[in-house]
């Protein structure tokens, strides 16, 4: 399937509502503006061990404290989105930035087609994009990634859910809760807010396939559990019921 072959996810499902109410970390950001940050978000972030006058890009930026954080580390932060909606909410982080001398600055494009020079970037992250972007638009999207990275430069991503999970947990903790009374729906995408737009969920062996097709070489790829609770964090860790009960998956690799 060719890009011209499809229609993407419409910009406009993702509108304001679903970045303030329903999107993950959507309680902390009301509660803080993006002084906190969700802990798939924190995780992602400390990966990237941003730098002083490093030039960052968050890819899919949402509400934008992704950037915003990484201009208080005294990066050259970028966010990127497509939806006018996520920009718009960004902008009130970029506002603050740059009322602190900070540097953000905000684009709104596609993942697939990024306005930017080739060799300009020391880090990209695109944390639960991957998700959202058909395999045409991924495999784009990897290899302008690949473009913008200066030599030595970092792609780190999350994507949830683990296609594993989807395929083979899922049923499984379904049985076991419908056991104790409590019945979850057939299709695992009925029990998230439009789970619909999640449209091309990985496991970690074709995350890597495609990271590998884009032009990366030897890309760490791994199981993380980050929501879940103390319980369920010990189950998880029980090989090997990792593979198909945790649901984050997370990437980092260097362009060469």
């Amino acid at each position: 399937m060719r890009l011209d072959d499809f229609q993407p996810v419409p910009a406009e499902v993702y509108n304001r509502d679903y970045f303030l109410h329903h999107m993950e970390g959507a309680d902390d950001f009301e509660q803080t503006r993006g002084g906190v940050l969700s802990p798939r978000l924190a995780y992602a972030l400390e990966l990237a061990h941003v730098q002083p006058g490093q030039c960052v890009l968050d890819l899919g930026c949402g509400r934008g404290e992704v950037a915003w954080r990484c201009a208080q580390l005294q990066a050259e932060a970028h966010g990127l989105d497509y939806s006018r909606a996520a920009l718009e909410i960004s902008a009130e982080l970029r506002a603050q930035a740059q009322r602190a001398g900070m540097v953000m600055h905000l684009e709104q494009a596609v993942a697939y087609q990024l306005p930017f020079a080739a060799q300009s970037f020391d880090s990209v992250l695109m944390l639960d994009i991957v998700e959202h972007l058909y395999s045409p638009e991924l495999l784009s999207t990897f290899v302008e990634v690949h473009r913008i990275l200066k030599p030595g430069g970092k792609l780190i991503i999350h994507t949830m859910p683990n296609a594993d999970y989807y395929r083979w947990g899922y049923p499984l903790y379904r049985f076991t809760l419908g056991w104790l009374g409590r019945n979850l729906p057939r299709d695992p995408r009925q029990r998230w807010y439009r789970g619909e737009t999640h449209v091309n969920v990985q496991s970690p062996v074709s995350l890597r396939q495609a990271l590998r097709t884009a032009g990366f070489v030897s890309p760490r790829v791994w199981l993380q559990p980050l929501n879940n609770s103390p319980r369920m964090r010990w189950l998880i860790g029980l090989y090997p019921l990792r593979w198909i009960l945790c649901n984050d998956i997370l990437a980092v690799v260097a362009k060469g």
